[in-house]
């Protein structure tokens, strides 16, 4: 497909999830993304899983499609190299502490003095302003104040999802952010600070779901049903050789639903007449759709859903989900080779553009892989070097 970014570059400053992947976003995009660490390497270079040889699994799928090098900005000089730098390219994006912006050389004002063109995009657990902008935040702290973790589970405690959904969440606002960016500098010819936080994610997540509409409107504060789906009908059901989940809202699915299983005669109970009415008594709809699908393979209830046009799909491990026919149809999951690691499948982009997806060129990059390519680019032959004996990289 067409490199849409071909031509941008990006200084990556992200660590753990919401900054590496938003970067690797406009990486498979076709931006130049060169990944900023200090020498040494990150924390994230070591965040779980690890392989038997005590490499992490976990880096390798975050920042594929870059380069890395190395930067000291505990170093006057090292302050100095990235002003020099931040000359040359497009867009900045950080997860640093607000406090330690100043001392690293990396806030705003003094960058886009330098690079008015420049776009940069600050990642933080709270945002810039209010009584928990110094705090620190991760996923699941997240996920907790949102109210998100209140409706996860059986209704005996609060749950956290497994998947970093906050964390992702941000990674999109935050690419998306950079993307409107620089469409606006096509048009004004200026950079812009653009921020995105986890906290407003989980808030504008779980307030587009309509909870706290619905807690403020008719003061009912939405809980958690485990597997049900809310205000509809759906419910992970047990076949003789695995499980399906079924989803049906509206009165058109409820019908083929309805005919699939052999209860037509639900159609006419005026406790079902409503997708509301329908979740208040699901217990009924649920007894009725176990009894038809209990004694049938997966595959065969699917096959007969499916064909009437009822949404299913067979609950799946995180390893047999690679092998289902859709997810191989998808090509979402594609091998790269990783030096230490060997061959490890990675998820692609999701996006497609005239039906084709962004190449993986590279795997994920080693600490300070690109020096010698990147500087002596920059500002010469032999500035690698230099850099090196001055102990800036």
């Amino acid at each position: 497909m067409d490199k849409i970014l071909e031509g941008i570059r990006v200084l990556d400053f992200g660590r753990y999830i919401a900054a590496p992947f938003c970067c690797q976003v406009l990486a498979d995009m076709g931006a130049e993304v060169i990944r900023v660490e200090r020498p040494g390497g990150e924390p994230d270079r070591q965040r779980g899983p690890l392989a038997a040889n005590g490499q992490s699994i976990y880096f390798a799928t975050l920042n594929r499609n870059k380069k890395a090098i190395t930067l000291n900005l505990n170093s006057a000089r090292g302050r100095e190299t990235l002003e020099r730098l931040i000359k040359e390219v497009d867009v900045l994006v950080h997860n640093q502490p607000g406090e330690r912006l100043q001392e690293l050389g990396l806030d705003y004002q003094h960058l886009a003095a330098i690079n008015p063109r420049l776009v940069y995009l600050a990642i933080s657990g709270f945002g810039a302003s209010g009584p928990y902008a110094r705090h620190l935040a991760f996923d699941a702290i997240v996920q907790s104040l949102s109210g998100a973790a209140t409706m996860t589970g059986f209704g005996d405690g609060p749950i956290l999802s497994h998947v970093p959904w906050v964390d992702f969440g941000t990674a999109l606002y935050g690419a998306l952010g950079v993307m409107m960016a620089l469409f606006r500098r096509e048009r004004t010819g200026r950079g812009q600070q653009v921020e995105a936080s986890l906290l407003n994610t989980g808030l504008s997540f779980v307030g587009a779901y309509g909870v706290y509409a619905e807690a403020a409107i008719n003061r009912v504060v939405r809980r958690a049903v485990g597997n049900q789906m809310i205000y509809g009908v759906g419910e992970i059901f047990h076949c003789s050789d695995g499980q399906l989940m079924i989803c049906s809202f509206g009165d058109a699915l409820f019908a083929r639903l309805c005919k699939v299983i052999g209860r037509a005669d639900l159609l006419q109970d005026p406790e079902l007449k409503t997708d509301m009415a329908r979740y208040e008594h699901r217990e009924k709809i649920n007894h009725a759709i176990q009894q038809w699908i209990g004694g049938r393979s997966v595959a065969e209830a699917h096959r007969m859903l499916a064909d009437r046009g009822v949404p299913a799909g067979k609950v799946e491990d995180v390893d047999t989900a690679l092998t289902h026919p859709q997810t191989v149809a998808s090509g979402m999951i594609v091998p790269i080779k990783q030096p230490g690691l060997g061959q490890i499948p990675v998820a692609a982009s999701a996006l497609r553009c005239d039906g084709e997806a962004p190449e993986i060129e590279r795997h994920a990059p080693a600490i300070g892989e690109h020096n010698d390519e990147f500087y002596d680019q920059i500002f010469g032959p032999g500035a690698a070097i230099r850099l090196r004996a001055e102990d800036v990289i």
